[in-house]
């Protein structure tokens, strides 16, 4: 078996009403997804997360990376990751495009594999002995309290056991004082059995984040996520050390590295790589080994990605040590549903992995049409 092709095809999708988050509004939903095809006729799917110019990930695929693993063995797939991140790694581009390229080719890989076994992507990566995942839903975003509430309730009412929240409001929108209210009030309609993660999108400084935290913490708060930007380690240390909610982090890392200083630093609880950014299934299983090392949790980033990164993220949630759950997400998102079947639904807060052999669902080309970008 030899590696034949590789080409891309770009996405985007736009909501009628912006999702609105500590960030700000966000209207379209882009990626970038990879096709590899086989000289024996397999062809596998992957992902590179893109939050812009998915023009930028298509041209590193192609021009830079595609070369390298043309003519090559799929089966030798670490050793061609290793080949891929050393092109520039030398130069110090182990972070960025590069890196989120490597794991939509990566990704596909390992569909090819799992199709040419004739077994799931989670079985050829070794499984953990679990066919069905635990999950939270994911997001209730930023409206007024009542409506926040309510969405909530409506959630848990659906079968949902855990369920996360938008917080990091700018002044405008009321600010850390109405993120404590509207929080309080999602407390109030769920019940006290239900798990609540918080999710801040780097809005917060440390100071403001640890303020935030304290006033929450009677409310069995189950993790505070991203509640400084990425690039803030420090910050990271001061909210975990200054408060006493799990702090939670990683889908804006890159790689084992990455999520290596922040253990280091003891800046984080738990881990949420994202399998479109952190180097595909070999990149999110690296990180797995060291999220198992230092006896930390593991819970894959979906977000904003399109299908096959919410896809793949479930064959890694079923094969790392230390899950501790997996992001669905129910928020709108137009290019989740890329597939001939539907996609996996929670019951009861778990999550079956398709069993077809690879990502174990076919994309819709009339889908893939109505949201590629020429």
């Amino acid at each position: 078996m030899r590696i034949k092709s590789v080409k891309c095809r770009m996405l985007s999708g736009t909501l009628e009403t912006p999702i609105q988050f500590g960030i700000g509004a966000f209207p379209t939903f882009s990626a970038t997804l990879v096709e590899i095809t086989t000289d024996d006729g397999f062809t596998g799917v992957g992902e590179c997360i893109v939050r812009k110019a998915p023009q930028v990930t298509k041209a590193v695929v192609e021009q830079m990376l595609a070369p390298v693993i043309t003519g090559r063995d799929p089966h030798d797939v670490e050793g061609l990751w290793d080949e891929m991140f050393q092109q520039l790694r030398g130069w110090g581009h182990y972070r960025g495009f590069v890196f989120e390229a490597v794991s939509g080719i990566d990704t596909a890989l390992w569909d090819i594999l799992g199709k040419a076994a004739g077994l799931p992507v989670y079985k050829v990566l070794g499984g953990a002995g679990r066919d069905r995942v635990p999950c939270y839903t994911s997001s209730v975003y930023f409206a007024e309290i009542p409506a926040m509430a309510a969405q909530a309730e409506e959630q848990i009412r659906a079968g949902h056991t855990a369920i996360k929240v938008k917080i990091g409001r700018n002044a405008r929108l009321g600010g850390r004082r109405t993120d404590v209210a509207s929080v309080k009030a999602v407390r109030d309609a769920v019940g006290p059995d239900v798990d609540i993660m918080l999710d801040a999108n780097s809005a917060y400084d440390a100071a403001t984040a640890i303020k935030v935290c304290r006033q929450l913490e009677d409310d069995d708060i189950t993790w505070i996520e991203e509640p400084v930007p990425p690039d803030d380690l420090d910050g990271y240390a001061r909210v975990r050390k200054g408060q006493h909610i799990p702090v939670a982090a990683g889908e804006s890392e890159f790689g084992v590295f990455g999520f290596r200083e922040l253990i280091r630093r003891d800046a984080i609880d738990i881990l949420q790589p994202d399998v479109a950014r952190v180097g595909g299934f070999t990149g999110a299983r690296r990180v797995g080994a060291l999220v198992h090392a230092y006896n930390l949790r593991y819970a894959p980033h979906t977000g904003f990605s399109a299908g096959i990164s919410h896809l793949a993220s479930l064959h890694v949630a079923a094969t790392v040590p230390n899950l501790m759950t997996y992001e669905y997400f129910f928020a709108p998102n137009p290019l989740r549903d890329l597939f001939t079947e539907p996609f996996p639904q929670p019951d009861n807060g778990v999550i079956a992995v398709p069993q077809k052999p690879g990502l174990g669902l076919e994309l819709d080309p009339k889908i893939l049409k109505k949201f590629e970008v020429s």
